[in-house]
């Protein structure tokens, strides 16, 4: 056969995509710099972990490239089939174009949200997607140049291949081919991985990869789902097999922890209820010791009269699940509880039970309450007063730079309309909004002043306003939020049923456009019960999540106050921990998302994306090698996964509804064991501290200990001091170690006391990576050190 000549195959289909790509290049790599440009600019790290990021970001770009090739070699042939070439190019340039839009949408998505965008985009409806990025894209020069510098340099590197009649290939396009077929056999993002903390490892993974990624394991959920249910025919030995029509239903036997806490009330009937949710309300900006400072100073004092939970936890990582985690202890189903929509069981929880008992109740939100189908919900719950965006009433100003609806000062008046008509005993929820995107809301300016007023309070390092100031509108949310509750307090306190009342405040997760620092901070909350009942303030360093909160109030009021709850009950949850130490009795699934894989906690194992942590005091999570810890953490999380399979099949609770035979409460018997005891930890820690001042100065002796039987990791002794507000005074590291097997090591190292440390301040310890300066091992934390004292830490 005759071989074709050059000018034909130049111009053949075929050989034209490989005289065009070339345009893509610069376009792919240029999205891939301003996104990491962008990303780094709002995160302090250091030099080499800004490269490290860089790096991996522009490897896994050209990995996704080559892996696109053979999309959109099938998808241009068409196109590069047309005669005319003004036409072949224009048509070329709008589907690369769009390659090119869709990885900027994503990536200009993780720049407001800072999470990357996956399956979960699937789990709302277009009115919730509407309402949700409603203000949400941002406009400034840096976001516009990140749009229109890489679909310029597509568009003008195309005009240059047409101008100059580049010429491809068919070798070329067929090599193209081969490499984008082989593209598929490295895994990605493997290489993220080897980042420090999740926030360097969402910046650094490829978008697009994520997406695609996240959306077939979310598809291929559904088939695991179906098979699971079969599984828990058999159970492993020492545990009980699972109800194959009520999997969650166990005896109520929650221990009454608050009771001793709390006094009569005044009249002898049991005590209102006022349950605040606080939208975004994170532990990382708000209480005492928060890692970036606390911009809530109103419930700061609130919390020094109030039972305060140092370490606790939301369920969930996104809105979707706090009211049945909070209200109801409820598994999350698939994508959410709610999401099951008209198909929700009836269940007991918190509302239905107390306004069986008598109580009055109802829910207040400024938003449309379809949104994640929460009215629907609260009306199973049977509710019977529901105010919200379309029933909020007259005389109140929607919020005109959001579409979420009013403002907390709108919300806060709206319940204070009704307050001094409320029946006692009564339960009422109040769910906030302004501290969500787009952090704008009216009288913002007032806010922004004091805003500045606040990091001259909490005396923020000028090497570090610049970041604060970067998220001007968020912490001037926090600020006008925390205000409106300061004037809702102020004004029921001069109400006759105040004395008789209980508050209960949460967030519904940590806000994410305020970088995280790992990625516990997604679920790390404050819980605040306040009451003028209460005999005593005090704080607890327990670790206990939104889903024991109901079962301890159920607990309290039958206890304390004469109600009933249930015999029997399908909750996740087991009761509040109020031990004084840091420590962990729970078994809990957390799920970030709708549509993301859960996360499970049980004692201090945590399992997130199939790799195991250890939860350390600080609420910090250190990666663990340990295979039986695993297989341990593991088989709980898949006992967890079995029960909610079946509720899926059944779609049943408990077998009488939201209406349960109640009784009196009975004194809870010894906690059972979970099947198979926690492995033992090992690695590195640190056994002992000693803290003593001598002159201007804290001198530290701690002794680090090496459990394995294996030389430990190289480490660096870390110490941190802090103000008692929380932000970072100073810190000191010692040399890089590495102890033998079954060794331990004491190091000495030396601070400076800051004059902001005249009183008292707080020291951290433990052993860090020599890089990054994460911890490694277990440490010590939250030591106190007082002035003219001498602290030794705990052995």
């Amino acid at each position: 056969m005759a071989r074709l000549p050059a000018s034909a195959r130049r111009g053949n289909p075929w050989s034209r995509f490989s005289a065009a790509f070339p345009a893509l290049l610069p376009a792919q790599f240029a999205l891939v710099a301003c996104a990491v440009a962008e990303g780094v600019a709002d995160v302090a790290w250091g030099g080499s972990q800004k490269w490290a990021i860089a790096g991996i970001a522009f490897a896994q770009a050209a990995l996704v490239l080559l892996r696109a090739v053979p999309i959109l070699l099938l998808l241009s042939l068409p196109l590069l089939a047309l005669r005319r070439e003004r036409l072949r190019v224009v048509a070329l340039a709008v589907l690369w174009s769009l390659f090119i839009v869709v990885q900027t949408g994503l990536d200009q998505y993780f720049q407001v949200a800072h999470v990357p965008l996956g399956a979960d985009l699937f789990g709302y409806s277009v009115a919730e997607i509407r309402t949700t990025v409603s203000g949400y894209i941002p406009l400034d020069p840096r976001s516009v140049l990140a749009y229109a510098l890489p679909l310029l340099l597509l568009w003008g590197g195309l005009y240059l291949c047409a101008r100059r009649r580049v010429g491809g290939s068919l070798r070329w396009t067929s090599l193209l081919l081969i490499a984008g077929l082989l593209a598929w056999l490295p895994p990605l993002p493997a290489g993220a991985r080897a980042l420090p903390d999740d926030a360097a490892r969402d910046l650094a993974s490829n978008k697009l990869a994520w997406f695609c990624a996240d959306v077939w394991r979310w598809s291929m959920s559904d088939a695991a789902a179906v098979s699971t249910p079969g599984k828990a025919a058999t159970a492993r030995a020492g545990e009980p097999r699972l109800d194959p029509q009520f999997p969650f239903l166990h005896p109520e036997r929650t221990p009454d922890t608050l009771g001793p806490y709390f006094s009569p009330t005044s009249d002898g009937r049991p005590p209102n209820l006022v349950v605040i949710v606080v939208e975004g309300l994170g532990r990382s900006f708000s209480g005492p010791q928060a890692s970036l400072g606390s911009f809530t100073p109103f419930l700061d004092a609130l919390a020094a009269r109030s039972l305060y939970f140092d370490n606790f936890l939301s369920n969930q990582g996104r809105t979707f699940g706090v009211l049945p985690s909070l209200f109801n202890s409820a598994p999350f189903a698939r994508e959410g509880f709610t999401s099951l929509g008209a198909r929700m069981p009836p269940s007991p929880g918190l509302f239905n039970l107390l306004e069986q008992q008598g109580y009055h109740t109802a829910f207040y939100n400024g938003t449309d309450t379809t949104f994640d189908d929460e009215r629907a919900f609260m009306q199973l719950q049977g509710v019977q007063h529901l105010v919200d965006r379309k029933s909020f009433g007259p005389g109140y100003q929607l919020n005109p730079f959001s579409e979420w609806g009013y403002p907390d000062q709108e919300l806060v008046s709206r319940v204070l309309a009704d307050s001094a008509q409320l029946q006692s005993p009564f339960l009422l929820a109040m769910q906030t909004i302004s501290m969500h995107t787009v952090y704008k809301f009216p009288g913002q300016d007032a806010y922004l002043a004091r805003f500045e007023q606040r990091l001259r309070d909490l005396r923020i390092p000028a090497d570090q306003l610049a970041s604060y100031r970067a998220s001007a509108d968020i912490y001037s949310s926090i600020l006008y939020t925390d205000d409106e509750l300061r004037r809702y307090f102020d004004t029921v306190a001069k109400q006759p049923w105040y004395a008789d009342t209980i508050f209960v405040i949460t967030g519904d997760h940590r806000l994410p456009e305020i970088p995280m620092g790992e990625h516990i901070d997604r679920y790390h909350v404050p819980l605040i019960i306040f009451s003028p009942l209460l005999k005593q303030a005090r704080h607890f360093r327990a670790v206990s999540s939104q889903l024991d909160v109901t079962p301890s109030l159920l607990a309290l009021l039958s206890h304390t106050y004469g109600l009933k709850r249930p015999a029997q009950t399908p909750w996740l949850g087991t009761g509040l921990d109020l031990d004084d130490s840091f420590r962990n009795i729970h078994q809990l699934p957390l799920q970030q998302t709708k549509t993301s894989a859960p996360d499970y906690l049980a004692g201090r194992w945590w399992l997130h994306d199939g790799r195991l942590f250890e939860l350390q005091d600080g609420m910090h999570l250190i990666p663990a090698d340990d295979a039986a810890a695993l297989g341990w953490a593991t088989r709980r999380l898949q006992r967890y996964e079995q029960a909610n399979a079946i509720f899926m099949q059944k779609l049943a609770l408990d077998p009488a509804g939201a209406s349960p035979k109640l009784v009196a409460y009975q004194a809870a018997a010894p906690a059972l064991q979970p099947a198979g005891n926690a492995p033992v930890v090992h690695g590195l820690s640190t056994e002992s501290t000693e803290v003593t001042l001598v002159g201007q100065g804290v001198q530290l002796t701690a002794t680090f200990d090496n459990g394995d039987a294996r030389p430990s990791r190289a480490f660096v002794p870390l110490a941190v001091l802090t103000a008692a507000d929380g932000h970072e005074l100073q810190e000191t590291s010692g040399h890089a170690l590495q102890l033998p097997a079954n060794g331990h090591r004491q190091v000495q190292l030396t601070l400076q006391r800051p004059g902001a440390c005249s009183s008292r301040c707080y020291l951290s310890v433990f052993p860090s990576d020599p890089q990054s300066g994460k911890a490694v091992g277990q440490g010590q934390y939250h030591i106190p050190v007082d002035a003219g004292s001498t602290t030794g830490g705990a052995p």
